[in-house]
Formats: structure tokens, C-alpha cells, sequence
């Protein structure tokens, strides 16, 4: 009587332990998706970023800054006899 019941603990701890183990391998696989697609995102992030540097830097170039201050703003550069140095 009591080594049936000591087998029937056994058997239900082993179903519990199995039961446990399926459910932390689907978890496992549901977050290593997730892990995938948040480093999917990072990349495509980080791709960007290269991009708009790239954008930063062609649209801060002195001639370009000089370009705009010409035509939009209608700067030119004084004059030799306009110039005075402060000192």
C-alpha cells in the first residue's frame, strides 16, 4: 500500500516536471523570437542613424551653409575697405 502510493507521488512529480519543461521551452522560443525581432529593429535603427549623419554631414558643409547665406539670405562677402579688426 504505501510503495503504491510513494509510485503514484513519483509519477504525478514526474507529469508535473514534464509539464514545467513544456512550458519553459515555449517560452524560451517565444522570447528568443521576440529577441530576434528586437535586434531586426535595432539594425534597421542603426541604419538610419548612419543615414541621417551622412544627411547631417552634406547638409553642414561650409559650401553649402555659404550657398543657402547667398541665395536665401543675400549675403556676399564685404569688401577689403569694409573690413575692420577690433582689437
Amino acid at each position: 500500500m504505501k510503495s503504491a502510493f510513494t509510485v503514484a507521488v513519483l509519477l504525478l512529480l514526474i507529469v508535473v516536471t514534464a509539464m514545467q519543461l513544456v512550458v519553459i521551452r515555449h517560452e524560451t522560443r517565444q522570447r528568443f523570437v521576440q529577441l530576434q525581432e528586437l535586434a531586426a529593429a535595432r539594425d534597421r535603427y542603426n541604419e538610419e542613424w548612419g543615414r541621417l549623419l551622412l544627411e547631417q554631414a552634406t547638409w553642414g558643409t561650409h559650401g553649402r551653409v555659404e550657398q543657402m547665406a547667398r541665395s536665401e539670405l543675400g549675403m556676399t562677402v564685404p569688401q577689403p575697405a569694409k573690413i575692420r579688426q577690433i582689437r
